[in-house]
């Protein structure tokens, strides 16, 4: 088991968290171990390997090849008392667990071999036919169910080619799957598709109130500093040839300087003094912005940036 992949350990030892829930058969709650798996993509992944026998050393352990066909036969076995903890898995990583089954006092093989029985039965009720496995399978569908919605903004072009997916390809995803077990998650799939596209619908509507408020937020603060009334910062070729530009202003703002876009054009009456200017709502032509009457100049400081001065 020291061959195991590392990258597989914190999968392992997930599986000896929520021991029972893995074993059961009956009545115990999976839900736990569940949610456990849809919080933890990386974890759930490696469970489907597992489920896929992609390691080699695990996958050895599921068919019971050289030296795990002396632990255990190659039937699903249920262990009464599942005594491993997590710690089995640390032990990997040293040479503790050699040490103790290689001991002459029998007391202490007794532990890392009941421990071994119990990692190759949780690893049994992931790769076989067990109710774990079951929704360990329903997740990776519903997986790939929620990537068509995922991949685009079209619900009913994401519903068709879930259908597909269900309809056509599901059973070539786990080629062992029984026509009774397909049937259950099939529609089990089916039930969990209406709750992802409540979800993503309210996830979308939730954005575009989002977006909103915040286009809605940004207008506001820009009214209230004075940023061209609002105007937005788009200039006509012949207002670019009267050298009219956009330039970003030093403000006062709330206690602290911020640098707020203007327009701003040389003062025709004077080509060497620019003000800021804004766009009259009524005939659309830049006028120069006032302040108290008198308009509003600026002038560049040593750092380069524009602030506002007086005439």
């Amino acid at each position: 088991m020291q061959k195991i992949d590392p990258s597989y350990h914190d999968a392992l030892t997930f599986l000896i968290e929520h021991k029972q829930a893995v074993v059961s058969s009956g009545d115990v709650d999976l839900g736990n171990a569940i949610k456990g798996l849809m919080e933890d993509v990386e974890v759930m992944d490696r469970c489907i390997d597992i489920m896929g026998r992609q390691d080699q050393e695990l996958r050895m352990i599921s068919v019971r090849l050289h030296p795990y066909n002396s632990i255990m036969g190659r039937s699903l076995e249920r262990i009464g008392n599942t005594t491993i903890d997590e710690s089995f898995i640390e032990d990997l990583d040293s040479d503790g667990m050699s040490e103790r089954l290689n001991s002459t006092d029998k007391q202490i093989r007794v532990r890392p071999a009941a421990d071994m029985r119990c990692m190759i039965s949780l690893v049994d009720h992931v790769a076989k036919k067990t109710r774990f496995r079951k929704e360990l399978r329903l997740l990776r569908i519903v997986r790939t169910v929620e990537e068509f919605y995922q991949n685009t903004s079209d619900m009913k072009e994401a519903r068709h080619q879930a259908e597909n997916f269900l309809n056509r390809r599901m059973r070539k995803m786990f080629p062992d799957m029984t026509s009774d077990e397909a049937a259950e998650l099939k529609q089990r799939s089916t039930e969990m598709m209406d709750q992802i596209e409540d979800r993503i619908r309210d996830e979308r509507q939730a954005q575009t109130r989002e977006a909103r408020e915040k286009k809605e937020a940004a207008a506001a603060a820009a009214k209230s500093t004075g940023s061209a009334d609002g105007d937005e910062m788009e200039l006509s070729e012949e207002e670019i040839k009267k050298g009219v530009q956009v330039g970003r202003v030093e403000r006062r703002v709330a206690g602290s300087t911020r640098r707020i876009p203007q327009k701003i054009m040389p003062d025709p009456e004077d080509p060497t003094m620019f003000g800021i200017v804004l766009r009259n709502p009524e005939t659309q032509e830049l006028v120069p912005a006032k302040k108290r009457g008198q308009k509003r100049y600026i002038e560049k400081n040593r750092e380069g940036s524009w602030i506002e001065t007086k005439a």
